[in-house]
């Protein structure tokens, strides 16, 4: 009899640890989504998605297919929340498939839209706007996600993570304890003229400084990050010696925007060789979410990739990679 009530307990145990994996997978298995607006001096819109058990709907933001309800209850529990920046002039959408696989594993997800370096309004890019504004603008979106009393209750303030593609990889270093040397863009591109995507005239700009005394910000409360093709000319051994978090950089195979032996490369020889690191075919903007129809046919550069790459199916993978890596840097806390 001690055997058998052993063994009914363990089966007992074992049938409820399944129905917990269940009623979880339930729980993330759609999305849900609402918008806020920062607040204070970097006042940017922000998109947020999130895990529901609401039935799912579909929606379009201009030319992107959105798959998340809007509005719809988050699930009883906390949850981890990641930062998602875009590349330069780019916008909240641009890596929607990535942020609602994130939800589906139950992450909350925020993406600010850059002012100053967005699609809308690019005035900023090149300037300090860009390079000092879009830390700020991070920082803004982490305080106002914290405080929406729509949000606060549902997320671990102790597992937050960020991600970001180009501009973005450079704003999620940052963030990771990264300083830039402006100057280094200066010495770059009087090396490299040739770099006709880098160093166009706009470059010059870069050491003119619009707010004198403005200063990055520091933040500490990112504990993990993931970088997709980050701008890092401007990095040095110096300057990434504070950046202590578990990182995953990745870089595309033939990144003709910015140069992989001076930016992504660069970057991964300055860093530990514990810092993961990863690699996907095509182009720069490889990283980009797959584009509708639509967006093709107005943005064909950002949307068309090379013979024998299927965007689509490297997204999969990627976005998997990803869910995984923040799943192991950013376990829940005790």
């Amino acid at each position: 009899m001690p055997y058998l009530r052993a063994v009914m307990w363990i089966w007992m145990v074992l049938c409820s640890a399944l129905v917990q994996q269940v009623l979880a997978a339930d729980q993330v298995s759609n999305v849900g989504m609402l918008s806020l607006s920062t607040s204070g001096e970097y006042v940017v819109p922000v998109a947020v998605w999130y895990p529901t058990s609401t039935a799912q709907t579909e929606w379009q933001a201009g030319p992107y297919l959105i798959h998340a309800t809007r509005g719809a209850p988050l699930p009883p529990g906390l949850h981890p929340l990641v930062i998602i920046s875009h590349g330069s002039g780019g916008g909240e959408f641009g890596h929607a498939d990535l942020a609602e696989a994130l939800a589906r594993h139950g992450y909350i997800v925020a993406a600010p839209r850059h002012l100053g370096d967005s699609h809308d309004q690019p005035q900023g890019r090149g300037t300090d706007q860009q390079i000092i504004g879009r830390p700020w603008q991070a920082v803004a979106t982490l305080d106002a996600v914290l405080a929406d009393p729509r949000l606060a209750p549902a997320i671990d303030a102790r597992r937050i993570g960020m991600a970001g593609f180009s501009a973005g990889g450079y704003t999620t270093m940052v963030m990771a304890g990264a300083k830039p040397d402006m100057s280094l863009i200066v010495a770059y591109c009087s090396a490299h003229a040739d770099d006709h995507e880098l160093c166009d005239p706009s470059a010059e700009k870069k050491t003119v400084v619009t707010r004198p005394g403005w200063a990055l910000p520091v933040d500490k409360r990112v504990r993990a990050a993931v970088a997709m093709a980050p701008f890092s000319v401007m990095f040095d051994a110096k300057g990434v010696a504070d950046v202590t978090i578990p990182l995953r950089i990745y870089k595309a195979s033939d990144d003709q925007v910015l140069r992989n032996r001076w930016n992504t490369d660069h970057l991964l020889s300055l860093l530990p060789a514990s810092v993961e690191r990863g690699e996907v075919a095509g182009g720069h903007y490889v990283f980009l979410a797959p584009c509708s129809e639509t967006l093709k046919a107005a943005a064909p550069a950002i949307c068309n990739d090379a013979a024998g790459i299927d965007r689509s199916a490297l997204h999969a993978r990627l976005n998997a990679e990803i869910v995984d890596f923040f799943d192991r840097k950013l376990p829940p806390q005790p």
